[in-house]
């Protein structure tokens, strides 16, 4: 969990080095007023009565109303039935029916290899055209990986045939490293720098070319940068080069220009639009405080986000006052299995919750962590 929980820590060592009312003049006509606010929120998902915990989730919606949901969830230790606090990223892949019944939970990526053997965390799936080892796969998994040995984390990809599968293949590489060559940890300042991850793909031509949003914290600071992948064909598979994303409009809850990381995203083409969820700086000062306390919905042209310019405009924010909780992080917007969203400027949001000190404290049995459970939302908006 390291991948996650501890980003804003790390990069702020690894920096000193994470409603208008139009008006009308000259006698014309007074345009509608647009007014935005979320619904409340409603409970996804959550491990109930367990020391585990859930966060980081991602939605795929079907044409048949059905969402596929994607998430970081802890197992519980070998040969341990009933003890589940090992601290251990995997993701979870359950099942929400228009009902509101939801399939089980379960486990389809694990850690395995050299660069993600402690976390699989952050996941991002998409639909395309992918091919590895000769045979094409429908949909790419994108997440963080984290190893064991090392504090830094790296991006990895795996494929499925289904999104029900019960595992997915592995590439066997990073798809995006460390930003530094030496091995090993890159110290900063008396910290340690955090690598690469939280990665966001969105899909550009529905088959092997991809939009990839990631952060990285390392000696140049914490941002989020973009870049375009051809994943067509595995064997020769082709990255851009990375652009850091504007942060131009984001403010924060101090009214000062923020940074930010932990960001999904989500496109629609026929509008050129590119909206995205972020959190919400600074963070608390109690404990847990490396986690955010607001989440927000933003919005710019695409082709100007793809330009590596343009200004963010704010839809709304997800915070204490909305949830009820005092920790507000690590959130997904509903898009379809392309990335792709219809309703770009009022999305469902699925986002995770946290209580704070005194109910938690840094301690094995109380720790914020087994607080960690998920919720949704939907932004509306009303034309007066």
């Amino acid at each position: 969990m390291k991948h996650c929980l501890f980003l804003i820590l790390t990069a702020m060592v690894c920096a000193v080095s994470c409603d208008k009312t139009p008006t009308g003049s000259g006698g014309g006509s007074v345009p509608p007023e647009v007014r935005y606010s979320f619904t409340e929120p409603e409970l996804a998902f959550a491990f109930s009565g367990q020391k585990r915990y859930s966060y980081c989730p991602v939605v795929l919606e079907q044409d048949d109303g059905s969402r596929y949901v994607f998430m970081c969830g802890n197992q519980q230790k070998p040969y341990e039935a009933d003890t589940y606090e090992i601290i251990v990223d995997n993701i979870y892949q359950f099942i929400e029916y228009p009902d509101g019944s939801r399939s089980q939970e379960k486990s389809v990526l694990q850690p395995s290899l050299f660069f993600d053997d402690h976390h699989t965390c952050d996941p991002s799936v998409i639909q395309g055209e992918f091919k590895m080892n000769g045979e094409t796969y429908k949909y790419a998994m994108f997440y963080t990986g984290a190893c064991e040995e090392y504090f830094y984390n790296e991006v990895g990809v795996a494929f499925s045939n289904d999104l029900n599968a019960d595992s997915w293949v592995k590439y066997p590489n990073q798809v995006v490293k460390k930003t530094w060559v030496a091995e090993g940890d890159l110290d900063w300042g008396g910290g340690l720098c955090w690598g690469c991850g939280q990665p966001s793909a969105v899909s550009l031509d529905k088959k092997g070319q991809v939009l990839l949003t990631y952060t990285i914290g390392d000696i140049s600071g914490t941002r989020v940068v973009f870049t375009t992948l051809d994943m067509s064909d595995m064997d020769n598979f082709v990255r851009g080069v990375p652009t850091t994303m504007s942060r131009a409009g984001l403010i924060g809850l101090d009214g000062k220009p923020d940074y930010t990381c932990d960001a999904e995203f989500a496109i629609n083409q026929e509008e050129n639009k590119i909206v995205m969820v972020r959190p919400v700086q600074p963070h608390p000062t109690t404990y847990p405080n490396y986690i955010p306390s607001a989440q927000e919905v933003d919005w710019m042209d695409l082709d100007v986000f793809m330009s590596g310019l343009g200004t963010w405009t704010s839809l709304g924010r997800i915070d204490p006052g909305l949830s009820g909780f005092p920790r507000n992080h690590n959130a997904g917007l509903m898009r379809d299995n392309y990335g792709h969203i219809d309703n770009w400027d009022t999305p469902t949001v699925y986002f995770t919750v946290s209580k704070e000190s005194p109910d938690v404290y840094a301690h094995e049995d109380h720790m914020c962590e087994w607080t960690y459970t998920i919720y949704k939302t939907t932004l509306e908006k009303t034309v007066r």
